[in-house]
C-alpha cells in the first residue's frame, strides 16, 4: 500500500519525518495537513516541507530514501 509522509528538508543536513502522525494513506489528506502546517505553524528559516511516498513500513523505507525516521 502506497503511503506519504510529510518530512521537513533543512538547507543543510538530511531530510527527516517530522512526526509519526505525518504519515497518511491518502495523498490529498498528507497535501492538506502540509497546507495547513505551512499556514499556522511554520517559522521562517532555513526549511521547508515536503511530501514522499513511499510502500511498505515507514521505519525500514524511509532510510532508504535518504529520510531520517
Amino acid at each position: 500500500m502506497r503511503k506519504y509522509a510529510i518530512i521537513r528538508v533543512p538547507g543543510s543536513g538530511p531530510p527527516a519525518l517530522i512526526d509519526m502522525d505525518s504519515i497518511f494513506s491518502d495523498k490529498a489528506e498528507a497535501q492538506a495537513k502540509l497546507a495547513q502546517i505551512e499556514k499556522t505553524q511554520l517559522k521562517a528559516h532555513h526549511t521547508f516541507l515536503d511530501i514522499v511516498s513511499f510502500e511498505g513500513n515507514a521505519e525500514e523505507e524511509l532510510p532508504k530514501l535518504g529520510i531520517i525516521f
